[in-house]
């Protein structure tokens, strides 16, 4: 029984971990989708400026 407890508590802190990896990755994609939009909206206000 004590091996079961284990096994379950187990799995169950794996799915926790990889669900906090995935939101995790899943920030830092977005976060570099929003960070590459604003940095090229910039440099295309700069770019029109000069013109």
């Amino acid at each position: 029984m004590i091996h079961l407890t284990l096994i379950i508590v187990d799995f169950l802190t794996g799915l926790l971990v990889a669900g906090a990896w995935a939101l995790a990755s899943a920030g830092g994609a977005i976060a570099a989708l929003l960070g590459g939009g604003v940095l090229g909206l910039s440099i295309f206000r700069k770019w029109r400026r000069r013109d």
